[in-house]
């Protein structure tokens, strides 16, 4: 099985493992090897069973309370929609399941730019009567971020850093910085086909 299929998967089963247990069902590690033999999923019983790193992980997120379970897994599937929103092929299937997660333009132009410029952070510059620049920190060239909608900008740096594509960092002075990470150089690519 390739690795995307697995992942998806094993997200899935876990999903339904979970959603379907009664409070007074056990939700751990063997439960759910016993629940994916009894459902004819051998392979990917196997699979799990076959990677130390996998069942320690697996263990340690049906330790958790159901509803907490079920939230990272919907933040999952939803930030996985979001990545997949961006990509033509796998778009409307995207926005089936999630309508209202789609980043925006100005999203997504601040990814390529921030792809573009070799840099691999950028700074939030606040200033009183201008508008925030985003900074390139240690690109190979000085310059900043571009944008259209000032009053999003915000928002979509949000978006950006909740769907995992961005993360996020502070200066000694309390500013914010963003780094670029591989997901996001990833999704840049897969929308320009690279």
């Amino acid at each position: 099985m390739d690795p995307i299929t697995a992942f998806a998967t094993i997200v899935s089963l876990l999903s339904s493992f979970v959603a379907h247990r009664g409070s007074d069902e056990s939700k751990d590690f063997d439960s759910f090897m016993a629940w994916l033999a009894e459902n004819r999923h051998g392979e990917i019983k196997d699979l799990l069973q076959s990677n130390t790193a996998t069942t320690i992980s697996v263990k340690a997120l049906l330790a958790d309370s159901r509803e907490a379970i079920l939230d990272r897994l919907a933040s999952l599937d939803k930030t996985l929609a979001t990545v997949a929103a961006g990509i033509e092929k796998y778009r409307d299937i995207a926005l089936v399941a999630y309508p209202s997660y789609e980043l925006s333009n100005q999203a997504y132009a601040i990814l390529e730019q921030f792809y573009d410029s070799g840099a691999s952070a950028i700074l939030e510059v606040k200033y009183q009567s201008d508008p925030t620049e985003l900074a390139y920190i240690d690109g190979p060239s000085n310059g900043s971020i571009a944008y259209t909608e000032p009053r999003f900008v915000e928002d979509d740096l949000t978006s950006l850093v909740e769907f995992g594509l961005l993360g996020i960092d502070y200066n000694g002075r309390g500013d914010r910085m963003f780094k670029f990470k591989r997901t996001a150089a990833a999704l840049v690519e897969s929308r320009r086909g690279a």
